[in-house]
Parts: C-alpha cells; structure tokens; sequence
C-alpha cells in the first residue's frame, strides 16, 4: 500500500509491482531476524573481554571493532544466512508486490515472478504427476539448490576460529 505506489509514482510508471518493490519488501522482512539474532550474538559476548580491552587503553570503538565483533562473528553470519534463507523462501509477500509477470525482466522496474511464487502461483492447478507438476517439483528442486550453495559459500567465506594449543 505504500512501496508500490510510491516506485510507481517516484519512476513514473504504469505499474508499481516490479522486482524493486520485491527487493524492498525482501529486505524489511528479513532484517528484524537479522538484527534479533545478531544482538544476540554480541550481546554475549564475555563482559570479561569487553572490561579487559577496556582496561589496556582501548576506547570503546576499538573494542567493539576488535574484540566484540570477532567475538560474535558467527552469530552474525548465522543471523544473515538465516535472513537469506527467510527472503529466499518468502513467497506470498513477494507474490502480491511483484507483478506476478511469468517473463524475465530486462530492469528491476519490470514485473517478475520468482520461483517460490510461482510454486503457490501454479501448484494448485497443476495435475498430480503431470508434466506441469514435475516441472514445479524441479523449480523446488532448483530452490533447495540454491539455498544449499548459499551455504557452502558463506561456510567457506566466514572465518574459521583458531583454536590454540
């Protein structure tokens, strides 16, 4: 009710729904698990730790910077991963902002339809067994896919902690 209408008036188009309005909605619904899970994960960070570095000489930027955060560094990567997996999966939200438009855009202006949506778009009307149901079994396939090498690159990607003999 608000972000369609205003991409719609702020771009000058004839539609709002576009894959923009998508990103946007995407984004607001995955950062509160992001921000929860990340708090939490600095939040617990030794009180010992934070008084220590403190007590060298550090301010408290520094010791945000490099002692909370290397500390808490996992749970943040765990909260993001787990926001990418939420927008990944997200479909009815996606479905009423995007366009629902089964074509691929050239801009993020453009209607679009992603494959969760498509999957509750289509499901309902597709015969059990059919071609058009194995064909969004394979999207949720491809789904499943993406979201298990989102995984890997991030367990590559997010620093290993040392362990010291």
């Amino acid at each position: 009710m608000v972000i369609v209408p205003f991409i719609q008036k702020l771009f000058n188009l004839p539609v709002g729904e576009s894959a923009l309005a998508g990103s946007i909605i995407l984004g607001i619904m995955a950062l509160p698990t992001i921000i929860t899970i990340s708090e939490d994960a600095i939040r617990n960070t030794p009180r010992a730790m934070k008084e220590a570095s403190l007590a060298l000489g550090a301010n408290h930027w520094q010791t945000i910077m490099r002692v909370v955060i290397p500390y808490s560094i996992s749970g943040i990567t765990a909260a993001v991963i787990l926001g990418i997996g939420r927008a990944i999966g997200e479909t009815m939200a996606v479905l009423m902002v995007t366009g629902t438009a089964a074509v691929m855009p050239n801009s993020l202006l453009q209607p679009v339809r992603t494959i969760p949506a498509t999957i509750a778009a289509e499901l309902g009307e597709a015969p059990f067994g059919g071609l058009h149901f194995k064909a969004l079994f394979f999207l949720g396939c491809i789904l499943f896919f993406i979201t298990l090498i989102i995984n890997f690159v991030v367990e590559l990607i997010a620093p290993k902690k040392r362990t010291e003999r």
